[in-house]
């Protein structure tokens, strides 16, 4: 536990470990997801959990109840949290870099934004910094098409700007997409396996996976399925 993976021996399936202690195994599972990107601002990593959220779970919609909140990002889980929020928030602004949400979100959520009074979308525009005390209290905002910021008053900020894999660790021989996620299922190997007998990925790391916990965990169970095959 709480020991980090330095490489992994493609030939060997041997996982080195920092410490020098080293892990042998006849087969591999690359289970370790992606993490939210984040905004490099000063001073937004003390106030994590205190009115800046990486990602909108259900739990924290309540907390917003008659609250001014904004969102950060033009995709579906966007716009999926964006219709949440608005059902507890006095007001969701979503902040979008870019100038036109149809390449990035589905209609149909598009069309449940634009039907639904307290969702305000403020395209080419981007959080440049913020503050406040023991929490979020304002976000500075600038207008990319003017280059005017703004500061305005913000009792939450969640930030859902897409997920990167940390995979940079892995050697070349585990193929990976132009993303840095982990390529399964090439002509010869089974579904859940890598460009390496033997080593297997599951969840989020792997590219083509949709992305929901279910899928992840059914994923899980099928790998064990494959690894039976492979041993065998």
């Amino acid at each position: 536990m709480t020991r980090s993976i330095l490489r992994i021996d493609p030939d060997t399936r041997q996982v080195h470990l920092d410490g020098g202690d080293v892990l042998r195994a006849r087969t591999i599972i690359l289970a370790c997801g992606v993490s939210w990107r984040r905004l490099p601002l000063d001073g937004f990593d003390r106030l994590a959990g205190k009115g800046v959220s990486y990602g909108a779970s259900r739990s924290e919609a309540a907390s917003t109840h008659g609250e001014d909140i904004h969102i950060v990002g033009a995709g579906n889980s966007a716009g999926q949290a964006a219709i949440h929020l608005a059902q507890f928030a006095r007001s969701v602004t979503m902040l979008c870099r870019g100038s036109d949400l149809s390449a990035t979100m589905s209609s149909y959520l598009r069309d449940q934004i634009n039907g639904t009074a307290n969702i305000h979308v403020q395209l080419r525009h981007e959080v440049v910094g913020g503050g406040g005390g023991a929490r979020l209290e304002r976000l500075d905002i600038r207008d990319n098409a003017s280059g005017d910021v703004a500061t305005t008053p913000a009792a939450a900020l969640f930030i859902l700007a897409g997920a990167e894999p940390r995979t940079s660790w892995l050697p070349e021989a585990v193929e990976r997409d132009e993303a840095g996620y982990v390529i399964t299922g090439r002509s010869g190997s089974r579904g859940l396996e890598t460009t390496v007998p033997g080593v297997f990925a599951v969840g989020d790391v792997r590219s083509g996976a949709p992305k929901r916990v279910a899928a992840a965990v059914g994923e899980g169970s099928v790998a064990v399925g494959q690894i039976h095959e492979f041993l065998t």
